[in-house]
């Protein structure tokens, strides 16, 4: 017979699940604060051509996707992403028009959708193994 904790028995009172969404929601905020942030802070020289600010958007991203995805367990993915990369175009045009020695970049826009588009593949793909985990 299995036999429930008190939740003053032990460290973690919620199942883990319940706190992989919180820290979601941590996530989510802290990457959306600092995406609106930076993106908008204002540059002296523009950026240099070898590609590391792709890799910055596609990380940045990547990030923001990760918390949409334990934050909002109950959506789609495909919305998610579509939250996602909205966020990213409206951005980047935001960029263009507000952002001081800024301009909308078509390739940033897309390195910001390949960032979210990566995690819900790796979602896909490593949901179902952890599903015990999870349960």
């Amino acid at each position: 017979m299995k036999t429930k904790l008190a939740w003053h028995n032990t460290a973690f009172p919620r199942p883990l699940w319940q706190w992989l969404v919180g820290l979601g929601w941590a996530v989510l905020i802290i990457s959306l604060l600092l995406i609106s942030t930076i993106s908008m802070m204002s540059v002296m020289a523009p950026p240099s051509g070898n590609n590391l600010d792709k890799l910055l958007h596609i990380g940045a991203y990547g990030v923001l996707t990760f918390g949409m995805v334990f934050a909002l367990p109950k959506r789609s993915l495909a919305a998610i992403f579509a939250a996602t990369f909205i966020y990213g175009v409206i951005i980047e045009l935001m960029q263009g028009a507000f952002g001081e020695g800024r301009t909308a970049s078509v390739a940033d826009a897309l390195a910001n959708g390949l960032g979210a588009l990566i995690i819900i593949l790796i979602w896909i793909w490593l949901s179902p193994r952890l599903k015990h985990i999870l349960a």
